[in-house]
């Protein structure tokens, strides 16, 4: 009976030890899995990454000298910075959400797609004494004092841009007087 009882025990040794590598075949199995599986989504997320257009946080100021509140802002992109002047696509819908006003002193927060090392130019439309809504740009005879004001992307992914819109005394039209783009916000 001693003779039966150490083959038992040698027989539930041996599917002791075929149970155990099998749970360490399946823990390997698993484990290589896992490794494979998160290197395709590693992969899937850096393609994913590059195909996202670069954004700029801007956070866009009209400034308390201003004498309007500015109901439009629209960007066409130039290209990259330094090498043209002329427009890289077209002029953009309002970057305003639909209603949005920007008052004397009041700022808004943007999330624009302007590619690092490129720049946009803008264009504003403003709310008149009257209440019209008028684009500085389509005024009769309007010939803008300064370059046109611009958003940069470059020395930083962060922007605080500040306009003065304004009554020009000399000429008679609604105006840029300044603006100003510096790198991080402010």
């Amino acid at each position: 009976m001693n003779e039966a009882i150490k083959k038992s025990f040698s027989r539930i040794r041996l599917l002791s030890d075929k149970s155990s590598l099998q749970k360490k075949l399946v823990l390997f199995i698993s484990l290589i899995t896992v490794l494979v599986l998160s290197g395709i989504i590693s992969c899937e997320s850096s393609t994913d990454s590059e195909d996202q257009p670069d954004l700029l946080r801007v956070k866009f100021t009209n400034d308390s000298l201003s004498a309007y509140t500015i109901s439009i802002i629209q960007l066409q992109p130039m290209g990259r910075a330094g090498e043209s002047t002329d427009p890289a696509g077209d002029w953009g819908d309002n970057i305003l959400a639909e209603g949005a006003r920007l008052a004397p002193g009041e700022m808004e927060f943007f999330n624009l797609e302007i590619p690092n090392l490129h720049w946009s130019r803008y264009r504003l439309g403003v709310i008149s004494s009257n209440g019209d809504e008028i684009m500085l740009h389509e005024q009769t005879g309007y010939q803008p004092d300064l370059s046109d004001p611009s958003i940069t992307h470059w020395g930083s992914d962060e922007r605080t841009v500040s306009v003065t819109v304004v009554d020009n005394l000399s000429t008679g039209f609604i105006d840029i007087a300044s603006w100003s783009d510096f790198a991080g916000i402010e």
